[in-house]
């Protein structure tokens, strides 16, 4: 089997020059969180690469005059090729992400509030919750560094942009109005709102840093 990996290469891609080290592992931080990822180089001028990511965090926001607790809930698979155009370290990234990020909303409403069109008391209100998601599969491009590339060992920086999609609101509440149709119009259009605030989340721009074992 390895033979025949071996002459297929050799028939196919003649003139790539083979790198030393072939394989590299990470561990990287950043937008989406902690990840690990796994490199496989082709030649010294093209990799493909795979990672997981994973993290959560909470904020406090003010969104459409209602104060949201949201919650951050990173989890994300990535493939990538790599094409390093000088055969050093800097490198030319396109890929898609499995795209498991979404957010979490939750506002308990203290006083009273606008909700669409029309003011309600908490009593009416209740506790307001959310959900946002985002494309399942996201494409997202590159550029990075890697200077493991002369070493075994060594750091990486990768900034891109990820195309998530539109975000896609869903409200709940749980007061006393729960059912009402004029209420749920109003909730409707307190979605909608909440979704045009949050629509620059489509093109989220991303730093990672990694630390870079090549064998």
């Amino acid at each position: 089997m390895k033979l025949k990996a071996v002459l297929f290469f050799a028939v196919i891609i003649p003139h790539i020059e083979a790198v030393a080290d072939d394989h590299s592992v990470g561990a990287t931080a950043g937008m989406f969180g902690l990840g690990l990822e796994y490199t496989y180089s082709f030649s010294e001028q093209l990799a493909i690469r795979g990672g997981i990511n994973g993290s959560s965090y909470s904020f406090d926001q003010t969104e459409s005059g209602i104060d949201y607790e949201f919650d951050i809930n990173w989890e994300s698979a990535s493939v990538a090729l790599d094409f390093h155009p000088t055969r050093g370290p800097l490198r030319l990234s396109a890929g898609v992400f499995k795209n498991d990020n979404s957010l979490s909303t939750r506002s308990s409403v203290s006083e009273n509030v606008t909700v669409g069109s029309a003011t309600y008391t908490p009593t009416e209100v209740g506790t307001l919750r959310g959900a946002v998601g985002f494309d399942s599969v996201a494409p997202f491009i590159g550029i990075g560094w890697d200077w493991s590339r002369s070493n075994r060992f060594g750091i990486a920086l990768d900034l891109g942009v990820l195309s998530q999609g539109s975000p896609t609101v869903s409200l709940s509440a749980d007061g006393s109005l729960l059912g009402d149709p004029m209420f749920l119009a109003d909730l409707a259009a307190e979605e909608a709102e909440l979704q045009d605030s949050l629509g620059d989340l489509d093109l989220m721009p991303f730093v990672n840093f990694g630390l870079v074992f090549r064998f």
